[in-house]
């Protein structure tokens, strides 16, 4: 699968996390980067023609021929570090983590001493999810070049990625210090500042800061729009409505469209904000192919798949293991908000949305299950399943940071892989956090994801993937009864206790009055809602979507019969 396709509703998300330069060098106004990058591979020149001709090829997507051109050089010359160094890279592209790492140590083998090809392979390691194995290779780079800032960035990075906020944010302030002109390094201070916590007025001070350099970047407005706890002043409008023609870059200028449709919403304007939110929406959809068919049709697929025979079949036959806790559901329906109650438990860790049951799928079930996930499950042995919670286990181990006896998982896209954890971990506790119908789509349709699926961009689309979630998770309740707990998030706003005692109670674990106390956590995370649930229970959000009511018939009218049976499951046709 290309490192840039993202699959959503079939395979969930992408099988890692890209690793994205600074967004602001890509629109011209931020040259540190780029002359970085540049200085950094016109300093390690390849000279062999035929590994030139590769990477033109490569470039211009012409990946076959890259390949076989890099495959005729290594059949005679299997030490050839550029030529291995180049075909770890077309692996990356296409999405064969494993595979480029193994070339990249191939390759350091040789040439140990060579920045460029350690850099390449720090970058896969950290989109691969190997943390603890990037922030070592990028030390390994600065030991060399300390003052280096790609080096120091991709540091920062790593040290991000694993949660250590307080060092990463140390990090970006000396960067900041050193490279006070840069957009994007006061954008990083700020976002990490948010993430640790408890430094609120130092992230908005930072994003005002990189504002002031570059006003036309979207996402810094939005980063301070997103803050649920900030709100912008008529002078922050008029800049924004100023620099809008202005905006170079698309993604820019649909983030300013979202940050423009949150101010107007807090002014009560809410006509303007919606037309801000579906400008930025529409800025969003362009060129994307996301076919709401085929998340229908994957949802017939695994009801086909997940039938009480293939349970019973298998039996206990996964892993063990009772240690994780999914929690899942649609994005913005209050999971970070469960998992930062379960997370105050003392028995239990918030390990955040961890990409580990994507990167099995990803590497694992599909080359064994075979096209259309999730057919195939009976290519697949109870060994198999075993094993893959065995990996499971050891990739999630570097984001158990307090090494409690239970950990939240919390990744969203997980509810596409219902049946295939419960084959994992038979053992393992469910949850599925369930948000009105009409407030969680029009949440999704007003949030500037970093990574999203592509149906937020179009209300209806929206409106049909909540449907097929709803169809599917009816279906595991039929199956697997008792092994999902639902917690609706209207009822957990009205009755905090109730809800957290009846969730405790399904997990086995005694009450802890800390869990109501949430707020008192001083976790780290990096999630849009880490001001909301610093705060005691967040009501303002319930009824939100009724200021926008007269633009969402399209909505509703895809949600269907949804709707109308909420917080209960309709009676599905099929």
């Amino acid at each position: 699968m290309p490192a840039d396709r993202q699959v959503f509703g079939t395979t969930g998300a992408p099988t890692f996390v890209p690793y994205e330069p600074p967004r602001a060098a890509a629109a011209g106004a931020d040259r540190l980067f780029d002359n970085a990058l540049e200085q950094l591979a016109t300093s390690w020149p390849v000279q062999d023609r035929r590994i030139l001709s590769a990477a033109n090829a490569l470039e211009n997507g012409r990946f076959d021929e890259a390949e076989q051109l890099v495959s005729r050089v290594l059949a005679k010359q299997p030490a050839n570090a550029d030529a291995l160094n180049l075909m770890a890279q077309i692996a990356h592209r296409a999405g064969r983590g494993e595979e480029a790492e193994r070339l990249w140590k191939d390759c350091l083998e040789i040439v140990p001493h060579h920045q460029a090809y350690r850099h390449n392979y720090a970058v896969l390691l950290l989109e691969i999810g190997k943390l603890d194995e990037a922030a070592a290779q990028t030390r390994i780079l600065l030991e060399n070049e300390p003052g280096n800032v790609l080096f120091r960035y991709l540091y920062a990075e790593a040290l991000s990625r694993q949660r250590q906020f307080a060092e990463a944010a140390e990090c970006y302030r000396r960067l900041t210090q050193d490279y006070p002109d840069s957009p994007e390094l006061w954008y990083r201070l700020g976002s990490t500042l948010r993430s640790l916590g408890g430094h609120t007025e130092d992230a908005i001070a930072a994003f005002r800061r990189a504002v002031e350099i570059a006003p036309w970047m979207g996402s810094i407005w939005w980063s301070l729009a997103s803050m649920k706890t900030f709100a912008f002043s008529g002078a922050d409008i008029e800049v924004m409505e100023t620099e809008l023609p202005r905006t170079p870059a698309s993604h820019h200028r649909a983030d300013m469209h979202y940050a423009l449709g949150k101010a107007h919403g807090d002014m009560g304007n809410y006509e303007h904000s919606f037309r801000h939110y579906s400008t930025g929406n529409a800025i969003r959809r362009v060129d994307l192919t996301y076919d709401p068919d085929d998340t229908t049709e994957m949802v017939s697929r695994a009801k086909a798949v997940f039938t009480p025979e293939l349970f019973r079949e298998m039996g206990a036959a996964g892993h063990g293991s009772t240690e994780p806790i999914f929690v899942l559901g649609l994005q913005r329906a209050g999971s970070t908000l469960v998992e930062q109650i379960l997370g105050s438990h003392s028995l239990i860790e918030g390990a955040g949305e961890l990409a580990c049951v994507l990167r099995i799928v990803g590497d694992d079930v599909m080359p064994k299950s075979g096209p259309n996930y999730p057919n195939g499950m009976q290519n697949l042995s109870g060994e198999d399943f075993a094993n893959f919670g065995e990996k499971y286990l050891q990739l999630a181990a570097v984001h158990r940071l307090q090494k409690k006896p239970f950990f939240v998982d919390k990744c969203p896209f997980n509810l596409w892989h219902t049946g295939l954890i419960h084959l994992i971990f038979p053992n393992a506790r469910i949850i599925d956090v369930r948000r009105h119908p009409v407030g969680c789509c029009l949440a999704n349709f007003t949030m500037s994801f970093a990574h999203a699926p592509p149906l937020s961009y179009r209300l209806t689309d929206i409106g049909r993937f909540y449907r097929d979630y709803v169809r599917l998770m009816a279906h595991f309740d039929r199956v697997l009864p008792g092994k999902i707990h639902r917690i609706i998030y209207e009822d957990l706003v009205a009755d905090l206790e109730g809800e957290v005692r009846r969730a405790l109670e399904f997990l086995g674990l005694p009450f802890e009055e800390s869990c109501l106390e949430y707020y008192k956590n001083d976790r780290a995370f990096n999630s849009f809602s880490n001001e909301q649930v610093r705060r005691p229970i967040f009501k303002d959000a319930v009824e939100r979507w009724r200021n926008y009511e007269p633009w969402l018939g399209p909505l509703k009218a895809s949600l269907g019969s949804v709707l109308d049976a909420y917080p209960a499951a309709p009676e599905f046709d099929d």
